[in-house]
């Protein structure tokens, strides 16, 4: 489907008098020829922004609404698109979609490597002997079923590089390169919204080192904001709130391409209406947000006290992702792309570690494949109806993945369910499915339950996973 998608718009762009397709690149196109011919301070000028958009739908024959789209990154973002400003833009938009394919390889191949390896360090010619087409179709599976991709590809939207970034950020992380993971991170924050939550859980996780990677990239991006277009740093905080609000509350605006919990309210309880956000809505909003962020901080207290194992890890940074889209203000619908790495992480879980699956985590399944499926109806669904159905999927996605992060381990004297040597050395899936999988057991590890019903060896991921509650 994404290649048809690919082919399509090549072939829109090289044949069609017409474009109609890849216009979200134009905002980028414009502030990068702003930039390029010295005028690095338009960029938040909607006249100035407007003329230009005007003048290349023009001059690239676009068949698109004429209407002034904004640009809403910060100014260092713009140096990434003024090689491509040289360019007419049909030219830059087919150059752009082939970047966009390329990143999106790239980080297929990334995510897959997170599937098949045993380790974080292992190298995926190491892993060959699991790379059966099962395993190697699972993450393009968990990537391209969900709409996202198409909604970013189509638009010809900046996600992929999000998408790289994030999982660059990821690798190091669970390689333990710390200061890496932290630069890398820093890196995202072309889209603050995509970085804010990320970073701030990866600086308590990895401390100093992973602060100072943030920090030498921030200081690098703020010295080229500041040399190379002074003033705009100001312009951007200045002025990008009331582009946002203009956008948002007084232009007719399709909240139903935003998955935060302030468009589920809004949507809901004022319909598809321009105006100001009522005071029932933002409390609302406020509530849910504030529920999901008290979860995330005891997540990251449960992992700074709690016994460090790849798992717990794993199981922090899949919370971190797929809690952003609830804690932030705005975050578009084509970001949610970025939901593939704690899908991919959480079914690396469950390759690596059958027996360790709970009831919960099933319940977990069931929820990401409800999104994934939904996720092709939902502009439709709520912009012609009041209820935006992938806001609440994804509070139900996140509260269990933070669950996953803070459910009690408990040191048991000996397995549940057990009486004697026969019923402990039973098959692992002798168990009924309501009542979890209960991995086979040994007489010379110690034993613990990190839910009710599951069964966790010691010897599971080297040093013991549980402790007594009076050690934690």
């Amino acid at each position: 489907m994404l290649a048809i998608v690919i082919i399509f718009a090549v072939h829109a762009n090289l044949h069609n008098p017409k474009l109609s397709r890849g216009h979200d690149l134009l905002p980028s196109y414009a502030a990068a020829v702003l930039v390029r011919n010295g005028h690095s301070r338009l960029m938040y000028d909607r006249a100035a922004i407007s003329a230009v958009e005007t003048q290349v739908i023009a001059d690239a024959n676009l068949d698109m609404d004429p209407r002034y789209g904004p640009w809403l990154n910060p100014p260092f973002f713009a140096w990434f698109f003024v090689p491509l400003a040289a360019l007419p833009y049909r030219q830059a938009a087919l150059i752009f979609l082939v970047l966009n394919t390329a990143l999106l390889i790239i980080s297929l191949k990334l995510l897959t490597q997170m599937v098949v390896a045993r380790s974080p360090g292992e190298s995926f010619a190491g892993a060959a002997s699991r790379k059966d087409w099962r395993t190697l179709a699972l993450v393009p599976f968990l990537t391209l079923l969900p709409l996202p991709v198409l909604q970013a590809m189509g638009h010809q939207q900046n996600t992929f590089i999000s998408l790289f970034l994030l999982i660059v950020a990821v690798t190091c992380w669970r390689q333990g390169k710390a200061f890496s993971a932290g630069a890398v991170a820093g890196l995202l924050f072309f889209k603050p919204q995509l970085a804010a939550l990320f970073a701030g859980v990866m600086a308590v996780a990895l401390g100093w080192r992973a602060i100072a990677g943030l920090c030498v990239t921030g200081a690098a991006l703020l010295c080229v904001t500041l040399v190379t277009m002074p003033g705009s740093l100001g312009d951007f905080f200045h002025q990008l709130p009331p582009i946002l609000h203009w956008l948002q509350m007084e232009s007719p605006y399709n909240w139903a391409r935003q998955v935060t919990p302030q468009s589920f309210w809004r949507i809901l309880i004022q319909g598809h209406v321009r105006g100001e956000t009522s005071a029932p809505v933002e409390a609302l909003w406020w509530l849910t947000s504030g529920a999901i962020g008290m979860a995330m901080i005891s997540a990251v207290r449960r992992s700074l006290r709690g016994p460090q194992s790849q798992t717990a890890r794993d199981r922090l940074i899949a919370a971190a992702v797929v809690s952003m889209p609830l804690l932030m203000p705005y975050y578009m619908d084509y970001d949610l792309l970025l939901l593939a790495v704690p899908a991919v992480l959480f079914a690396a879980e469950w390759v690596r570690e059958p027996d360790g699956i709970t009831r919960s985590d099933h319940w977990l399944l069931y929820a990401w494949i409800a999104y994934g499926l939904e996720s092709h109806f939902n502009p439709g669904l709520a912009g012609d109806s009041r209820f935006n159905l992938t806001a609440p999927l994804l509070a139900a996605i996140a509260g269990l993945h933070l669950w996953r992060c803070v459910r009690p381990r408990i040191q048991l004297t000996q397995p549940p369910h057990a009486t004697n040597i026969t019923q402990l050395n039973r098959p692992a899936f002798s168990r009924p499915m309501d009542q979890g999988f209960v991995r086979p057991a040994t007489t010379d590890v110690p034993w613990c339950m990190e839910a009710p019903g599951q069964l966790v060896s010691a010897a599971v991921d080297g040093p013991s996973p549980c402790l007594a509650p009076s050690s934690r």
